[in-house]
């Protein structure tokens, strides 16, 4: 039988630090030939003669090779041997520098008990830094288990446990109860915030906390103080109820306006009746906080507008503005008489609960608040239109707010009252006078009342009865014998505050004397009123009467070539002891008193008897 050769993987290359054992070299066999009941000696005995031929015709290439190879190999082997001697020496000096450490180890164990041995072997470094006899041993004998403490340990155990696990649940339960409590706060937090945006309320985030949800209630066209103030924080307490951001709503205000008479109060504006609130808490103080804040920059304008209509009357003095409800005083009006409006702003706190009986002017203090709170929403209106329209030019110079007409209007509409009463209150005493003296006359007045403010359809429509001078026509009717139609006497009364007319003027049509006769002041109307309707009863004496001339400018009639005169006076307006109307004859006196009870003759009855017959 031929040699048998080892199987060529036993010739690969292997690792160093695997060792040639029976099992490696069998698993090396099975892996390249397979189970050895495949292999043969006649197998074996081909592939010996099979490698033989290779390498005998290999064996020429490999001389020629051979002599390149040995010096590249003669190098790579030096280098190799090199490495291994360093890898070497570094394990050396490892083993022994760990058996060092070992040896001081054991020394400084002994140390303790032997320190004069130990001594010997202890390295100078040990000793320099670790004094001898510092680590001891000591042999512990094994101790019998206690059962009952075993059980004990046991029981405490099992308490720890049990402790544990309850404070566990405890906190699991607490933490369940936070996190309810947390959804039920929210749930109620978030109802109400539905709720106020259910109403129409604006809600949004803040423009510096954007964490935080805020409730617009103010007014975008406002100044800039205001305008800020019109958004509040809602913020949530502990039980989850929304909370108005630095408490709004509590404090409210609201403009009061009262008229007065002399130092009486004789007309109140309406106050709001808090206890009658039909809405949620929420709801009801960002109402009050948005009415708050509507009345509080209302006065703001007033005073502001105020300082310019100082030449008005119009002052401010304990914190209450004074508007005159006449722009020229008549002498003849008393302190008593003199009739004021005041305007002030009061906190809700302080309105009196309860019922207060109506008075006289009750309707005009409440038509005067309702019209300075409709100005300041009319002049947010031009505020906006302003700001929609195309900005200017830019400069330096500062532009100022203007001062919105607020009590312009206002003021107005309280002197063509006044002169409307006046002028009404005048004609009465006129009518009372002839009627007193069987004279047929009538009289037709233009009341001004609240009404009117409220028939007015827009806004604009009311503004531009307040900025524009209103008209109002009165009429007095004189019916005298002998003339088929009544003699009339038409009273146009006009008002304005605004340039070029300030104030009110009364422009007359007389069917004697001037057409037209425009009169400046009320006292100046009666005056000539007075003459107008004494030259109309002269009128109607001189018709009947030849050689008669009539002096318009009188009452007074005179007759050519003689000193006889006939004269006719009317006292009215000054003071109504002396109303009356006088007939002065070349030989008597008549005189009919408006509060005297008719004890004579009417003035014509008695022109009759004393003037047509006697002439």
């Amino acid at each position: 039988m031929a040699d048998i050769t080892l199987p060529s993987s036993l010739l690969q290359p292997r690792d160093e630090n695997e060792a040639d054992t029976l099992l490696s070299v069998l698993g090396r066999i099975h892996d390249e030939r397979g189970h050895f009941r495949h292999i043969t000696e006649q197998g074996l005995q081909a592939e010996i003669a099979a490698n033989e031929n290779e390498e005998e015709s290999s064996d020429t290439d490999e001389d020629e090779d051979s002599a390149e190879v040995d010096g590249a190999e003669g190098k790579d082997r030096r280098e190799q041997l090199w490495t291994a001697r360093a890898e070497m020496r570094q394990h050396v000096d490892s083993a022994r520098n760990e058996a060092l450490i070992a040896l001081d180890f054991v020394s400084l164990l002994l140390s303790k008990d032997a320190p004069k041995q130990a001594e010997l072997t202890m390295s100078p470094h040990l000793k320099q830094f670790i004094k001898p006899g510092t680590l001891a041993m000591d042999v512990w004998h094994n101790v019998q288990p206690d059962k009952e403490q075993q059980k004990l340990d046991d029981t405490i155990a099992r308490s720890w446990r049990m402790q544990s696990l309850q404070a566990s649940a405890d906190s699991l339960l607490g933490a369940a109860t936070r996190l309810e409590k947390n959804v039920r706060r929210e749930t109620h937090y978030w109802e109400q915030v539905l709720s106020v945006s259910d109403k129409g309320w604006s809600i949004s985030r803040l423009p510096r906390e954007r964490h935080n949800l805020g409730v617009r209630f103010g007014f975008l066209e406002a100044l800039g103080e205001f305008r800020d103030r019109g958004l509040a924080a809602l913020r949530s307490d502990e039980d989850g109820n929304v909370l108005l951001d630095k408490g709004m709503g509590n404090n409210s205000k609201v403009l009061r306006v009262r008229i007065q008479k002399g130092d009486t109060i004789i007309g109140v504006s309406q106050m709001p009746d808090t206890s009658a609130d039909s809405e949620s808490a929420l709801e009801a103080r960002i109402r009050h906080a948005r009415d708050s804040l509507y009345e509080e920059e209302l006065f703001h304008e007033i005073i502001r507008e105020s300082r310019s209509l100082a030449s008005y009357g119009v002052d401010m003095r304990e914190s209450i503005i004074r508007l005159p409800t006449r722009l020229s005083p008549t002498a003849s009006l008393s302190a008593s008489e003199t009739h004021e409006v005041l305007i002030d702003l009061l906190p809700l706190t302080d309105i009196e609960t309860k019922p207060r009986e109506k008075q006289s002017e009750d309707a005009w203090a409440q038509a005067i608040a309702l019209a300075l709170r409709l100005f300041l929403s009319y002049t947010h209106r031009e505020r906006l239109v302003r700001r929609s329209e195309l900005p200017q030019p830019m400069s330096s110079a500062k532009r100022d707010t203007p001062v919105a007409s607020i009590m312009r209007p206002v003021l107005t509409l309280l002197q063509h009252r006044t002169v409307l009463a006046d002028i009404s209150t005048y004609l009465q005493r006129i009518h009372k006078t002839l009627d007193a003296a069987s004279v047929e006359a009538s009289i037709e007045t233009a009341p001004f009342d609240p009404a009117l403010l409220r028939s007015a359809e827009t806004i604009d429509a009311l503004m531009q009865r307040g900025l524009t001078p209103i008209h109002s026509r009165l009429k007095v009717s004189l019916k005298v014998p002998h003339l088929s139609e009544a003699l009339e006497f038409g009273i146009e009364v006009r008002t304005s505050i605004s340039p070029p007319a300030f104030g009110s003027a009364m422009l007359v049509t007389s069917p004697i004397g001037l057409s037209r006769v425009e009169i400046p002041d009320i006292q100046e109307l009666q005056d000539y009123l007075n003459t107008a309707i004494a030259n109309a009863l002269g009128q109607g004496i001189i018709n009947k009467l030849t050689g008669w001339t009539l002096n318009d400018r009188c009452g007074v009639l005179g007759k050519a070539n003689s000193n006889d005169k006939i004269g006719i006076e009317v006292h009215a307006g000054e003071d109504s002891a002396h109303d009356g109307l006088i007939l002065r004859t070349p030989k008597d006196r008549f005189e009919w008193k408006a509060q005297d009870e008719m004890k004579q003759n009417g003035f014509w009855e008695t022109v009759k008897q004393e003037v047509w017959n006697g002439a």
